[in-house]
């Protein structure tokens, strides 16, 4: 009896050194694969793709990517961060690891929707609010009255003037959906002065719409107004979106009549 329980305790120590060395295996190939990660992965390669407006080596710089850096610790959020941050134009990133030693970044890019003044200079801004850059004039690009920018930061949401919040959201929707409907190259001007409606300069017309946060109905109108053949070619004019009964009002300027 004493010579079967000698027999059950030495059984019982070799399952637990079975065990321990089965813990102590996984961790030396655990420590051996993350040695061999930090030692092997090492980036040599940065392709960059989609960019225009910012060259190869604006974008690496921006990313914080150097040669050398490891492959597997790379922290794409960090690197795409860097990149939004640091060069406003770039609206979105992609990052992809290229076994064993590349690193793929992929960029969108912002075109600048609008132009908005601080009283002294100007300042584009892409369909979304991001400011983009300062300009002396807006040149080719939509100019905004009756918004004033508040200390704009590249990179940063634009902020405006206090009491100016709620229109600075109507025009973002607005820019988005003429974005959307590829409407944004024939408009010229946008007046937000109003207390009411907001008044956009398409081609040779004044297009009066409501403030309000969804504007694809009153584009909609507007685009199947400017295709019929009702309307007076060359005729300059008004339409009014701002009556809610699913119609497009047009009236010839005065002049024109």
């Amino acid at each position: 009896m004493a010579r079967e329980r000698r027999h059950n305790t030495r059984r019982r120590r070799r399952g637990r050194f079975r065990a321990l060395y089965r813990v102590l295996s996984i961790l030396v190939v655990a420590a051996a694969l993350g040695m061999a990660c930090v030692v092997f992965f090492r980036i040599n390669e940065v392709h960059i793709e989609g960019n225009e407006r910012y060259t190869d080596q604006q974008i690496q710089e921006a990313s914080g990517i150097r040669t050398g850096d490891n492959l597997i610790t790379l922290s794409k959020s960090r690197v795409a961060g860097n990149i939004i941050v640091r060069l406003p134009y770039v609206g979105g990133v992609s990052i992809e690891r290229l076994l064993p030693d590349g690193v793929r970044i992929t960029v969108t890019e912002h075109t600048a929707a609008a132009a908005v003044s601080d009283g002294t200079d100007w300042w584009y801004i892409a369909g979304q609010g991001k400011v983009l850059e300062q300009v002396d004039d807006p040149g080719q690009v939509l100019p905004i009255t009756g918004l004033t920018a508040q200390n704009p930061i590249l990179s940063d949401q634009l902020r405006v003037e206090e009491g100016q919040e709620a229109t600075l959201e109507y025009v973002l929707a607005l820019l988005e959906e003429l974005e959307e409907r590829e409407m944004l190259a024939s408009c010229t001007g946008l007046d937000c002065t109003a207390a009411t409606s907001i008044t956009l300069r398409y081609d040779i017309y004044q297009v009066k719409l409501p403030r309000r946060l969804d504007y694809s109905e009153q584009l909609a109108l507007l685009q199947a107004a400017l295709a019929s053949d009702r309307l007076p070619q060359g005729v300059a004019g008004t339409f009014d979106l701002t009556v809610q009964d699913g119609r497009a009002y047009f009236q010839p300027d005065h002049d024109e009549s």
